[in-house]
């Protein structure tokens, strides 16, 4: 049984470096960037923040990553309102076989609407570096035509763009996006190669909001989702979604709580913990039949805000709700 679980996850594996090519966060309510570029610049201020997520820990081959991101609105932080915002994201992903590195570059146009409300349009544009290193696998048919050992990619090159729009009130955000409109092939001839036996980019489109609920001047509770749905003539990924219920405390503290419909229930941790620097944790529990042969799945975050001018900012610093 343990074997053919192992093989099963192995195909899985495949399947996801195949198919699957945006990087999923369990804090999404914190790294809203990597999958809406509309989101560049909401904090009003230039904010650098590092990630690191390590999947179904105990199995060799489960997906991890690393991203390093920066954005912020361009004029003087003087201003009122800077409409003009750009971002800047680097990206590390490896599942299995495959490697990819991304270079997204960011650029918003935020309009200030009726109290204070900010309707957000927002366009990406970057590179993937794709690798698979073929060699590492091991079929029960070594002839298996479709694995080609002589031809490892390295580096393939794959440009892409993208658009969203993201919406933020008082008391509660939405946003829409599509971050890879490209539906690049992993393949050395990407360009003119009409099969899909290596995979490719699929497009992935991103519905999220959420809204806070006022219990008390010291606590506020926050119910948000994530959804996802990839699809093509080829890969038709399931429909997926995060839902989160937060409870913010002196907005300085936070405890989140998320189900997730593919199987994992996840708890988080996030904090506050100087006006410039804020730090998170999260922790994933498999629920399907991958939960007795893994350790779960770690993510840590942390955040810096650069303040100018003190004075101008909430002091001290809190949590941005969205």
């Amino acid at each position: 049984m343990k074997k053919t679980l192992v093989l099963l996850f192995t195909l899985f594996i495949v399947v996801i470096s195949k198919a699957q090519n945006y990087p999923h966060y369990t804090m999404f309510m914190f790294n809203k960037l990597l999958y809406n570029p509309a989101y560049a610049g909401n904090k009003d201020l230039t904010t650098v923040n590092v990630y690191g997520r390590r999947q179904w820990t105990g199995i060799n081959g489960a997906p991890s990553g690393a991203t390093i991101t920066i954005d912020g609105p361009l004029g003087s932080y003087m201003k009122p309102f800077r409409p003009v915002a750009v971002g800047f994201v680097l990206n590390t992903e490896k599942a299995g076989i495959v490697t990819n590195t991304s270079l997204i570059g960011y650029y918003a146009y935020r309009i200030q609407m009726a109290n204070k409300s900010t309707l957000s349009f927002g366009l990406q544009a970057g590179l993937t570096l794709h690798s698979a290193d073929y060699s590492q696998l091991n079929p029960l048919d070594q002839n298996d035509p479709n694995i080609n050992y002589s031809k490892d990619i390295s580096n393939i090159p794959l440009p892409n763009f993208g658009a969203g729009v993201y919406y933020s009130g008082k008391n509660f955000y939405a946003g829409f996006s599509i971050p890879y409109l490209v539906e690049n092939k992993y393949s050395h001839n990407s360009w003119g190669s009409k099969s899909d036996i290596y995979g490719k980019q699929v497009r992935t489109y991103f519905l999220s909001g959420g809204y806070i609920f006022k219990i008390s001047d010291a606590v506020k509770l926050e119910p948000q989702v994530l959804a996802r749905y990839a699809s093509d003539n080829m890969y038709k990924l399931p429909f997926n979604a995060d839902l989160n219920l937060s409870c913010f405390f002196y907005e300085r503290f936070m405890i989140g709580a998320t189900y997730r419909t593919d199987k994992s229930i996840e708890g988080i941790l996030f904090m506050q913990i100087t006006n410039n620097i804020c730090i998170g944790y999260a922790y994933d529990y498999a629920v399907g039949d991958l939960r007795n042969y893994n350790y779960g799945t770690h993510e840590f975050t942390v955040g810096f805000d650069f303040l100018k001018d003190k004075n101008k900012y909430m002091n001290p610093r809190f949590i941005k709700l969205f």
